[in-house]
């Protein structure tokens, strides 16, 4: 993402940034900003440069309380805070895995093994978003995979509509990362 324009002096020299939450994830992309953050142990206040399909925003807000990530970040990012996480996973085939590569805007690189977002002891289906598409447009799709806690049992991949409730006391765009109609509470 070339922003440098926005507030020069926070920028590294190349302008360029990448996303720092792990695999596939729901919601807006988000990139640490001040590189001096780095230095100091977690939480910090800091710059976030947060963006999607519709543009980008930046915000000064606290990191996680573990780790060099924002506060409220997704799961399956490698923080501590993802105790509670179902521990339920599935690896999909290569040919899955490729499609969802290859799908036209693809947000993110396509993993094969996928662990389940929902915290543990849930009922119904494990899930794991697996690819989002965002459009110029300002629309998305997002493509999950779901999978019976039955170990026999195969996965599918579906597209399925993401949560509509919204906290605006959230950083970020505050959106639940949830399919709709899932178990348990609330993930922002």
């Amino acid at each position: 993402m070339a922003a440098g324009r926005d507030i020069p002096a926070l920028w590294e020299a190349d302008g360029f940034h990448r996303c720092e939450l792990t695999g596939s994830h729901a919601g807006r992309h988000v990139a640490l900003v001040d590189p001096l953050a780095w230095d100091e142990d977690p939480p910090v206040e800091t710059y976030w440069l947060w963006w999607d399909a519709t543009g980008h925003t930046l915000t000064h807000a606290p990191s996680c309380a573990n780790c060099h990530l924002p506060s409220n970040h997704p799961a399956n990012s490698g923080c501590s805070a993802d105790a509670d996480r179902c521990h339920a996973s599935v690896t999909i085939s290569d040919d899955d895995r490729m499609m969802l590569e290859e799908l036209d805007d693809a947000a993110h690189q396509a993993e094969t093994d996928h662990r389940c977002q929902y915290t543990t002891g849930h009922d119904g289906l494990h899930v794991c978003l697996a690819q989002s598409q965002d459009r110029s447009d300002g629309t998305s799709t997002d493509w999950w995979t779901c999978w019976p806690a039955t170990p026999q049992a195969s996965y599918r991949i579906a597209v399925l509509p993401v949560c509509p409730a919204t906290a605006a006391d959230h950083h970020d765009d505050g959106l639940c990362l949830h399919p709709a109609g899932h178990p348990g509470s609330h993930w922002w």
